[in-house]
């Protein structure tokens, strides 16, 4: 671990716990088709989750909803999001793709929202960040 991320979770800890997403667990960013972009989680938290996506960073820029899915089922819907970072984890390949790394934190979320929230986490993660 750098001496960077070091010091900055000692001066800056994370406000929410965060966990890895388990299998089947998805993101659907809207609105970057009619039906939304779907997408694999990677982690997630009370205040925020992250995700690949194949593409470049411009084509989600103008996103601002998105919705969490357990397998197919919707489980939180329209949930508005800033990004965070938006990394390039490889160059393009042969078919011109390239596979970026989302982080977001949720906006405001309501009292029941924030308790579905808290059931999806408790439902689909498979184990602490660290």
């Amino acid at each position: 671990m750098g001496l960077l991320k070091i010091l900055r979770r000692l001066f800056r800890p994370r406000l929410h716990p965060r966990f890895y997403a388990g299998k089947g667990v998805f993101v659907v960013v809207e609105p970057y088709t009619a039906e939304g972009r779907k997408v694999q989680m990677l982690d997630i938290s009370e205040g925020g989750c992250a995700f690949i996506y194949n593409g470049s960073k411009e084509e989600l820029e103008e996103s601002g909803l998105l919705s969490l899915q357990s397998e197919d089922i919707p489980y939180l819907e329209r949930i508005d999001f800033v990004s965070k970072s938006d990394n390039l984890l490889s160059d393009s390949n042969d078919k011109g793709e390239q596979l970026r790394r989302r982080s977001v934190e949720f906006k405001w979320l309501g009292v029941f929202d924030r308790k579905k929230l808290k059931e999806f986490i408790k439902q689909n993660v498979i184990g602490r960040t660290s």
